[in-house]
């Protein structure tokens, strides 16, 4: 298991501006206002975060969200947030030569080169949590101490948004047809949110 590193209890900033985009894409711009507000972050409403942050701004925001829209709602536009999270991430952090790559070699290579990959970043998505990933068909990937699941219960799983961007990540590198589901979540009571990706 690998702590996560560099600045403790910080996330980057997709986690915000992301479902900020999603939300406001399918919504409007007067919700996006309202989510903002009741969280206490309106202060991103002029200019969403482009540095990491604070990772109980995180919890708060995702925390909001299911408050406002419901379980089943919110994970669709935190699902819809992680897709948009992969994007950016493939256009903007993950070299082009590197995508061509992973395109072309064998599979069970090519998982397990993005895993560690993932693994080396997790420092930017788990904050304060520990991530591990352990190859298998299909992979395994948990994260313990969640910063967004930290003090919540829920009757659904609630890391939508790290499942939407695993997904994304595999659907455009590994497989078109990878899927990403979470089989476990603390929000649940459970002692690690695990997610299966298969493709």
């Amino acid at each position: 298991m690998q702590e996560a590193a560099g600045s403790l209890g910080r996330i980057g900033p997709n986690a915000i501006s992301q479902l900020a985009a999603v939300l406001g894409d399918r919504v409007g711009a007067a919700p996006v206002q309202r989510l903002f507000e009741a969280a206490g972050m309106a202060h991103y409403l002029d200019a969403m975060p482009e540095e990491m942050v604070d990772e109980q701004e995180v919890r708060a925001l995702h925390a909001t969200l299911r408050r406002q829209f419901g379980a089943a709602c919110a994970q669709a536009l935190a699902r819809a947030a992680g897709r948009r999270t992969a994007s950016y991430l493939l256009e903007r952090r993950i070299p082009k030569p590197a995508q061509w790559l992973l395109r072309r070699l064998p599979k069970p290579i090519s998982v397990r080169l993005l895993l560690r990959a993932i693994e080396r970043n997790s420092w930017t998505f788990a904050g304060s949590g520990a991530f591990c990933a352990v190859y298998g068909r299909p992979a395994r990937l948990g994260i313990t101490h969640n910063p967004l699941c930290r003090g919540l219960k829920s009757e659904l799983p609630a890391c939508d948004f790290y499942a939407g961007t695993f997904e994304a990540l595999f659907r455009a590198l590994i497989n078109p047809e990878a899927k990403a589901r979470e089989v476990t979540c603390e929000a649940l009571g459970d002692a690690a949110c695990v997610f299966e990706l298969d493709w």
